[in-house]
């Protein structure tokens, strides 16, 4: 299967995953409105949550995925199982051990990422109950993000990908059964996420069991291959987990403020939509697929297809950033506005909407940037830049806070994903390892100009749609249908029409052949 196509089915599973993540959230908000009873989970959730995205989307994809791909393609099925085995049991061992620790000082860790319940006991020992039932969801999806690692190595990556599905079905049907108390309904939602994690390993084990590499503790060998993992893996966490890392001290602070930690993560929900089905697919499928062209020397069609992909996700994320920027307010009351979840709440979750949409192309460019840096062994560079990216969020999350309270928060996240993408892709320009090409800065500036008259055109509309909106679930979901089908068409008709575009070269990228076939058909339309 060509990458473009499994771009596409990665994409394609991640957004039915998101649209049972919508539900779950909108279940949310609907049954616990303004009670702050949401702010409790989405903090007790909070670290559980981090872990995910650092060991799914980060660590062991940038360091474990290289490694077994060598040892699988160099060493054999049977060497790379062992190593797989290693690192399973190492990890179980680890994660364990981190589960007992944390159980014990719970309080603590809610004092620390949440210091602004402190003035609620009630609030603040209910976020302590909550950790202490979701916390153990680290260990159960840590080892299915390894079992992944192991399947995206091997291109099987459904099985992967539609894991997450399980975490919004087990939330949701918690919900609808407990929904009658809202007090009743927080725990059982904690309860669903912890029991989701055991569903999600098993799927994943299974799957991995379907293609002859089970998985199961042994006696851990730390052998060379182990303790490069481990060395690799320090700085992959930094790198990689800077989105998340930026969320957790941005909630930290926002805990001050009542509903803030939830205005937040009910935008980041929604701007999370296209970064997943955009960012994490092509990173998911990016990595292997550079770490096989360097192994086998073809650096100039790794370059070729770091630029595709980047003229790619520009076409995508541009576009999306600006509608959602222009038109958040439609999208808040149509997804949210309903049940307890008030008219004045979707004012302000757009409000934040807004503003978190413009870090979406520059985190969707993180994911290509360090995939680049992953694929050749070197972690270090990515989690330097990640640091300094964290102490950017840090200074202005606490300079901003003070002037323009939570939305300041969501203006020093974009600050710092934008310093993070920019200055990966300096420091690769500069090492050499990519120079945007003819392609890339023909087609950009069309993109963006395309974009930005899509963008003043839903302006224009928007503000004759709202008036409308909030009376009818329907007409809210009818007039936002519009404005997307709207906005969509004409920014692909200025696309095409600015040749931002072409039929005949996008044809030809997703053409069915293998990674060599592709690579080459795509420098033959470039050099023409």
């Amino acid at each position: 299967m060509s990458m473009f196509k499994s771009v596409a089915a990665v994409g394609s599973l991640t957004f039915v995953s998101r649209i049972f993540g919508y539900i779950r959230d909108v279940l949310i908000g609907s049954i616990f409105g303004d009670s702050g009873i949401s702010d409790v989970f989405f903090q007790a959730f909070r670290l559980p949550n981090i872990f995910r995205s650092l060991f799914a989307e980060g660590a062991l994809n940038s360091a474990f995925v290289p490694i077994f791909s060598r040892i699988h393609h160099q060493e054999g099925s049977k060497s790379a199982l062992d190593f797989a085995r290693d690192v399973f049991t190492f990890l179980a061992i680890l994660l364990t051990i981190l589960i007992v620790i944390f159980e014990v000082f719970m309080p603590t860790v809610i004092g620390v990422l949440a210091p602004g319940f402190k003035s609620n006991p009630e609030k603040f020992q209910m976020a302590i109950e909550f950790g202490h039932i979701v916390f153990p969801y680290i260990l159960f999806i840590s080892l299915s993000a390894l079992c992944a690692g192991i399947l995206n190595s091997l291109n099987q990556f459904a099985a992967a990908t539609a894991a997450p599905i399980l975490l919004n079905l087990f939330c949701i049907f918690a919900l609808m059964f407990f929904a009658a108390h809202q007090d009743t309904a927080g725990y059982a939602l904690s309860w669903g996420c912890m029991f989701a994690g055991i569903a999600q390993l098993a799927w994943v084990m299974i799957a991995c069991r379907r293609i002859n590499m089970p998985l199961k503790l042994r006696k851990i060998e730390f052998t060379p291959q182990l303790k490069t993992l481990l060395k690799k893996m320090g700085p992959g966490i930094a790198s990689s987990g800077v989105y998340q890392i930026n969320l957790v001290v941005s909630t930290m602070i926002a805990s001050y403020v009542p509903l803030a930690v939830s205005y937040l993560a009910w935008a980041d929900r929604i701007n999370q939509f296209p970064l997943s089905i955009i960012g994490i697919a092509i990173g998911t499928v990016l990595l292997p697929l550079l770490t096989r062209q360097l192994a086998s020397g073809k650096h100039e069609r790794a370059s070729h297809v770091q630029n595709r992909v980047l003229q790619f996700s520009f076409s995508l994320t541009l576009p999306a950033a600006i509608a959602f920027y222009t038109i958040s307010l439609p999208i808040v009351i149509t997804l949210f506005q309903h049940g307890h979840f008030t008219a004045a709440m979707s004012k302000e979750v757009a409000c934040v909407l807004s503003i978190y949409s413009l870090c979406l192309p520059s985190n969707v460019m993180v994911k290509i940037f360090a995939t680049s840096f992953f694929s050749r062994g070197n972690t270090e560079t990515p989690m330097k830049v990640a640091l300094i990216s964290i102490g950017t969020n840090l200074v202005f999350t606490l300079i901003l806070f003070q002037f323009f309270s939570y939305y300041g928060i969501a203006w020093a996240a974009v600050i710092s994903s934008w310093t993070n993408s920019l200055s990966l892709g300096f420091l690769l320009h500069k090492k050499g390892f990519f120079t945007p090409d003819q392609g890339l800065r023909k087609k950009l500036p069309r993109i963006v100009l395309a974009a930005f008259m899509m963008g003043g055109f839903l302006h224009f509309i928007t503000s004759y749609v709202v008036p409308y909106l909030g009376r009818s679930i329907l007409v809210d979901f009818l007039l936002l249908v519009a404005l997307m089908i709207t906005g969509f068409s004409i920014y692909l008709f200025l696309v095409v029409m600015f040749k931002g575009f072409v039929y005949q070269e996008f044809k030809k990228e997703l053409k069915d052949s293998s990674d060599e076939q592709l690579i080459d058909e795509l420098i033959k339309v470039e050099l023409k």
